[in-house]
C-alpha cells in the first residue's frame, strides 16, 4: 500500500491556501502529487450539468492503477460562480478542476484538508488519521 500512502500523506503547509469557505490546495498541485504518485492516469467525462444552457459541473470518472490495483473514482465538480465566467468552456474547466481534486480526495490525497474542523472558539480539532493507519499497515506488511 506505498502508493496509497503517498497519495494520504499530507501536504507541507506551504501548499495549503484559505478562503471564505476553509483550506484548500491549488489545482495543478493536487496533479503533481497524482502523476508524482501514480504516473498516467486517464479521466472520463461521464456527465454535464447544465442549468440553463450554462454549465454548472460535471460528473467526472478517474481511473488509476494504485499499488497495482486498478480503481476507479467517479465525483462531482461544480462551477462555483457561473456568471464569473464569460463562456461554457471555462465554465467546464473550473467544474473540470474542482472534479479533478474530488476524485483526488477519494483516493487519499488532500483528504486532511476535509477531516480538520475549526471549531467556534478558534481552536482545531484534526481528525485524520489515514495516513498513521496506513503507516501501521505497511508496517505488517
Amino acid at each position: 500500500m506505498e502508493q496509497l500512502k503517498q497519495l494520504a500523506t499530507k501536504f507541507p503547509e506551504q501548499f495549503v491556501h484559505t478562503k471564505g469557505f476553509g483550506d484548500y490546495i491549488q489545482h495543478s498541485v493536487i496533479r503533481q502529487r497524482l502523476l508524482s504518485v501514480l504516473g498516467a492516469y486517464s479521466t472520463d467525462i461521464v456527465e454535464t450539468i447544465f442549468d440553463d444552457g450554462i454549465i454548472t459541473g460535471v460528473i467526472l470518472k478517474l481511473t488509476c492503477e494504485i499499488d497495482g490495483k486498478m480503481v476507479s473514482v467517479v465525483e462531482a465538480g461544480d462551477v462555483e460562480n457561473p456568471t464569473n465566467w464569460k463562456t461554457n468552456g471555462a465554465r467546464m474547466k473550473d467544474a473540470m478542476s474542482d472534479a479533478i481534486k474530488r476524485c483526488a480526495m477519494s483516493l487519499g490525497c488532500g483528504l486532511h484538508l476535509w477531516s480538520t474542523i475549526k471549531l467556534d472558539n478558534g481552536s482545531i480539532q484534526d481528525e485524520y488519521f489515514l495516513d498513521k493507519q496506513l503507516d501501521k499497515l505497511n508496517a505488517n506488511d
